[in-house]
């Protein structure tokens, strides 16, 4: 298949695909960190150049739930006009991905606004589905693609069946109130400059993995 990764700069989804032997590209306006077929663009230049397959990662700053509070006017004043404008353009420019002329499409994205004013997601992800340590729940809106099946691929998962599902293996506790609180294994093992939006917006490779083998 043709297939093009809209947003993707890390080349780890474009990767695990391309292993497979699909002709597939990842289009950023950064240019790609790793070996690979990519276009440093505006994805909107390329997405009529006859794609089977959009894997889309739309920017997540102003439509994720947890800055939508400074949309707040009353508060924050013309900075949330702003802001508002800002969010509108994203919920337009994912919109633009997941109405693209491509036959399957899969657009990502954490919870936010667009549940609001579009739909909620076919399914909802964390990486310890898929053999991780990590969580972090992932919208997938998806168009003529079965929704993933979780699948462990580590030696840790070995005693669940295939309907259990796993569980995060970080917990962190919240003394101040004594509750306990599911986290990301990073918060607790590697420092703040890691968790940078760059970074926090690569995919995980064992979800990479998981699209090629059952989308590919």
């Amino acid at each position: 298949m043709r297939i093009l990764i809209a947003c993707e700069y890390s080349g780890i989804i474009r990767n695990a695909f391309s292993v497979l032997g699909h002709d597939v590209w990842s289009c950023d306006l950064l240019p790609t960190e790793t070996e690979g077929q990519h276009y440093q663009c505006d994805v909107r230049e390329v997405i009529t150049l006859g794609w089977d397959m959009l894997i889309a990662h739309p920017p997540c700053t102003y439509i994720a739930a947890s800055g939508l509070h400074y949309c707040n006017i009353e508060r924050y004043g013309d900075k949330a006009k702003e802001r508002i404008v800002k969010r509108n353009d994203a919920v337009s420019f994912f919109l633009e991905m997941y109405n693209a002329p491509i036959n399957k499409i899969c657009v990502e994205n954490p919870r936010g606004y667009i549940s609001t004013v579009f739909k909620r997601p076919t399914q909802e992800i964390h990486p310890y589905y898929f053999g991780e340590r990590e969580m972090k729940r992932t919208g997938l809106w998806l168009k003529n693609l079965p929704p993933l099946l979780w699948t462990p691929q580590n030696t840790l998962f070995e005693e669940k069946t295939a309907t259990e599902r796993p569980e995060p293996y970080q917990i962190q506790t919240r003394k101040a109130t004594g509750k306990v609180k599911n986290r990301y294994w990073t918060d607790n093992t590697i420092t703040s400059n890691f968790l940078n939006g760059k970074n926090k917006s690569k995919s995980f490779q064992s979800i990479a993995n998981a699209m090629a083998m059952q989308w590919g």
